[in-house]
């Protein structure tokens, strides 16, 4: 049966059957600003390039079928691994992404010898990908490499390994001449969709970022 991986522990390893998901949608965070010589509202929400969220939230419902004497060990056992701490959150339904926030675990309440826990998480905005996007190329001469980013945008880790002298990067307008070594490039900022990064040189140039998806 599928169920939710919260950090080390899965849910079926607590005891819980997982009943219900409520997964929640990050809400926008809207920039308006009155527009006192006309109608309407100024909208700025899209002003640093794109639309900015709040946190989302996520509810998961569970029961067990433990005994009921056990419940209170087993209430308590939930309450230690999960309770207040922030933590990854694997849906079995959905492998490749984690969702990062804190839980809260409700009440416990049973009912005709079903007991009942509720787990709130509150995350960050993005789901990310479980493993990092790793584009590698070797290089003679120029070459256009293409970074294809989710929606999150990211800035990748540049690692390069130069034969001789340096390897140049260009990438909408900045240029940077890098000999061996691992970079950050701030300016190397992936938009969601496909990035095109042209790289002129001897030797490999690698780059790894995390893409993040809503």
């Amino acid at each position: 049966m599928k169920g939710i991986r919260f950090g080390a522990h899965h849910s079926d390893d607590l005891g819980l059957i997982l009943g219900k998901k409520e997964l929640g949608t990050p809400a926008v965070k809207d920039e308006k600003t009155d527009n006192p010589g006309g109608d309407g509202s100024l909208d700025q929400t899209e002003f640093f390039g794109e639309p900015k969220y709040e946190n989302r939230t996520h509810r998961f419902d569970f029961s067990t079928m433990a005994p009921a004497e056990e419940f209170p060990a087993v209430y308590s056992r939930v309450l230690n691994r999960l309770h207040g701490k922030k933590m990854r959150i694997i849906l079995d339904d959905d492998p490749l992404y984690f969702y990062l926030g804190r839980l809260h675990v409700s009440n416990f309440t049973s009912e005709k010898g079903v007991g009942t826990i509720s787990v709130e998480c509150d995350c960050d905005p993005y789901k990310y990908k479980i493993d990092f996007t790793v584009i590698a190329q070797a290089i003679s001469g120029t070459q256009a490499i293409t970074l294809t980013n989710g929606r999150k945008r990211a800035v990748p880790e540049v690692q390069i390994y130069t034969a001789s002298g340096s390897i140049r990067i260009e990438y909408q307008g900045s240029i940077w001449d890098l000999g061996t070594g691992v970079y950050t490039l701030p300016e190397l900022e992936l938009i969601e969709g496909e990035n095109i990064v042209t790289v002129t040189g001897t030797g490999t140039v690698t780059f790894v970022w995390q893409e993040g998806d809503l």
